[in-house]
């Protein structure tokens, strides 16, 4: 195939998910020619995601989004965290209201990412961007001294040539791993599963259970305890119009190594006498599965080379303890965008160009973060008295508290400090609490 036969572009972008379609709005609304590839039948087709979209990173890509209609479920007007016990307690420490309760633009919205990043691609192809669907990009193009140039795909003549290949393949990030930037594989211990139901109920019925008011109000929480057998992982709900969606991540080494079957595990937790009212009646609408990289800092591959950039989940870029990932995709993609874009206008993609794109990063929350939570997930593998003693004891805690009347209180705290002990020691109770402060701040 002669030169002039070549199938060119400015930039391509490898996978239309969030980091994906965020790095192609930007460099199409500059002008740049820019190719979309997704492998899937289109843009959303195998993600099973149904979370909440931070509205920081979506205003921050395409300012005018709410304009545009995308398809959100509720925003989160209640968010915070569940304690389940064994004995079917449930402790909430929930916030709503205050800062939740903005009504201009709240700060999330609860999304089923099937519907939203075929939107969302839509928007890329708006800006001037060419989606490519049911394409997946087998290798790279490379010049004589081994810079990316374009990627070999697997379709017939399928060679895409451009001066810059921007990367949001995913966790399954073996594209990255092919140019040699991503050691191996995600480990076991490094990756949680989780999996869902999507439960079809009225939407009164909805609104009733969780004490939502109507549909302009809904609840994201985290749930932990008497989720996961007492082994790292933890639970989550989320209220979407006329579903919710309830599931849980559990590490794959812990699956592998208990043998759990995670619809096994799943099943239990939708039985806890906690969570069973709230989906009794229900029709069951999907199953589905996922893979999160938690490794955050530690896994994270080199984020270029020369003619390429990598941004998203294949980047690690996941903050396990915020449930934080969507928002990071977007402003890595649009942060590599920029980066392009300012390669173009130098007329240099070498790797010392590219290089800036981790210093954009470094300049904002994502790189800040996970290396400040670089050692969170190491702290949970090592405490797995955070998944299951503590919130038991909360619990039992606050159960005793509310019915000690007509006990004297001195026997009250007593107990109550009796049962701590019992479950756990002081000197390692105290020296569990000081181990999740270096964990979370970083020291």
């Amino acid at each position: 195939m002669s030169d002039n036969e070549q199938i060119r572009f400015d930039a391509v972008v490898v996978g239309a998910g969030m980091a994906g379609s965020a790095a192609a709005i930007v460099l199409g609304k500059a002008g740049l020619n820019v190719a979309l590839i997704e492998r899937g039948q289109k843009a959303g087709s195998k993600n099973y995601f149904g979370g909440a979209l931070y509205t920081h990173a979506l205003k921050e890509v395409l300012p005018d989004f709410m304009d545009r209609k995308p398809p959100f479920e509720r925003p989160v007007t209640e968010a915070g965290f569940w304690f389940l016990s064994r004995d079917g307690g449930l402790m909430k420490a929930t916030i709503e209201g205050g800062k939740l309760a903005e009504t201009e633009l709240p700060d999330a919205y609860i999304t089923m990412r099937a519907a939203f990043d075929a939107w969302w691609a839509k928007q890329a192809q708006e800006a001037g961007a060419f989606l490519i669907p049911k394409t997946t990009v087998v290798d790279f193009i490379r010049d004589e001294q081994g810079q990316v140039i374009g990627v070999q795909t697997d379709r017939p003549q399928g060679d895409i040539y451009a001066p810059v290949v921007i990367i949001c393949e995913g966790v399954n990030n073996l594209l990255t791993q092919k140019l040699g930037l991503a050691r191996r594989d995600v480990e076991p211990a490094h990756a949680a599963l989780a999996f869902k139901q999507v439960i079809s109920l009225p939407m009164e019925t909805i609104n009733a259970r969780f004490g939502l008011p109507d549909d302009a109000h809904g609840l994201a929480v985290s749930v932990l305890g008497d989720v996961s057998l007492g082994l790292p992982g933890m639970g989550f709900v989320y209220t979407n119009k006329k579903s919710i969606s309830v599931g849980l991540g559990v590490m794959l080494d812990t699956l592998a190594e208990y043998r759990l079957r995670p619809y096994d595990v799943l099943q239990r937790y939708l039985q806890h006498p906690a969570i069973a009212p709230l989906v009794e009646g229900g029709q069951l609408l999907e199953y589905g599965a996922h893979l999160i990289p938690e490794g955050g800092w530690r896994d994270m591959p080199q984020l270029y080379a020369g003619g390429v950039m990598v941004a998203g989940d294949a980047a690690a870029m996941v903050n396990a303890l915020h449930w934080e990932g969507t928002n990071m995709a977007m402003i890595a993609g649009k942060l590599a965008a920029e980066t392009a874009i300012e390669a173009h206008k130098r007329g240099d993609f070498s790797a010392a160009s590219l290089a800036r794109y981790r210093d954009k990063l470094q300049d904002r929350f994502i790189l800040q973060d996970l290396k400040q939570y670089r050692n969170f997930a190491r702290f949970l593998e090592t405490h797995p008295q955070f998944m299951d003693v503590y919130p038991n004891f909360l619990n039992s805690a606050l159960a005793d508290f509310f019915s000690a009347y007509g006990k004297p209180k001195k026997v009250l705290f007593r107990e109550i400090f009796g049962e701590l002990t019992h479950r756990r020691p002081l000197l390692k109770a105290v020296g569990d609490m000081i181990s999740m402060g270096k964990a979370v701040m970083g020291w």
